[in-house]
């Protein structure tokens, strides 16, 4: 008897997924199924139908199925456009303050006058450019270095040291000591005067050759030849160099009341 049972239930259990199998076809597919929009390609099963025997016989238990929605879906996200990187200011360097040294200037230019009147040229000049680093604003300073190239024979660079000399202490003629002092022998001095004037009479186009001429009259105090000699000059490019001069040798050619 229990055979016949069991036979019986096989075959009702076979029918019944058949059935169920062609009502999924016939609707469109089975409401537990994934749908292809998000399945990865694998077909899904679910699970299968359970049949037991109860009191009154056999019982077909069949799994009710949800319908659900997709867990995967695409959604685009919205485009976030990338910050721009705004550059940076690069650290400004700090420059140390300079330090001026006035005595220590005034000590070498001492120095270098000693060996400039003993024709060590080579030694006065190192000294003298060791009191222009020590005091960058100091007129002396670069007035020696304008009587070595001077006795060098260099006069374009005598002139741009007088220059610089100018431009780093404007006032400083006001109270120009007598250059002709830093020569042993005032023959010394008067020799590269005349040196000067052979030139500016060989080259009359020598613009440094005449300033330092009539600057070198003016420190010696010979304040008239100097004056004209800049008057001279007044008539080409500008000079500020040569302003100074003229503006402190001008005064002293006026004609007294």
């Amino acid at each position: 008897m229990r055979a016949i049972h069991a036979f019986f239930l096989v075959a009702l259990t076979g029918a019944l997924v058949g059935e169920g199998r062609a009502s999924d076809h016939q609707q469109g597919g089975s409401p537990t199924s994934i749908p292809a929009a998000v399945s990865n390609g694998y077909t899904y099963y679910g699970p299968p139908y359970y049949v037991t025997v109860g009191p009154d016989g056999p019982v077909i238990l069949t799994p009710v199925w949800p319908r659900v929605r997709p867990i995967f879906v695409y959604r685009p996200l919205p485009l976030i456009a990338a910050p721009i990187p705004v550059p940076q200011p690069r650290p400004v360097a700090r420059v140390a303050p300079r330090r001026i040294d006035h005595a220590k200037a005034v000590q070498l230019v001492t120095i270098g006058d000693r060996l400039f009147r003993v024709g060590n040229y080579k030694r006065a000049s190192e000294r003298y450019e060791q009191a222009v680093r020590a005091d960058p604003d100091a007129a002396p300073p670069r007035v020696r270095l304008a009587q070595v190239a001077l006795v060098r024979g260099r006069y374009d660079e005598s002139a741009a040291q007088l220059r610089q000399a100018l431009a780093a202490e404007p006032g400083w003629l006001a109270r120009a000591p007598n250059i002709e002092a830093v020569y042993a022998e005032p023959a010394d001095f008067r020799r590269q005067i005349s040196r000067l004037e052979s030139r500016v009479l060989a080259e009359p186009g020598d613009r440094d050759a005449w300033l330092v001429l009539g600057a070198e009259l003016f420190l010696s105090g010979q304040t008239h030849r100097a004056a004209d000699i800049f008057l001279r000059l007044t008539d080409r490019k500008p000079d500020p160099a040569l302003a100074a001069f003229l503006d402190a040798a001008t005064p002293a050619t006026a004609p007294e009341r």
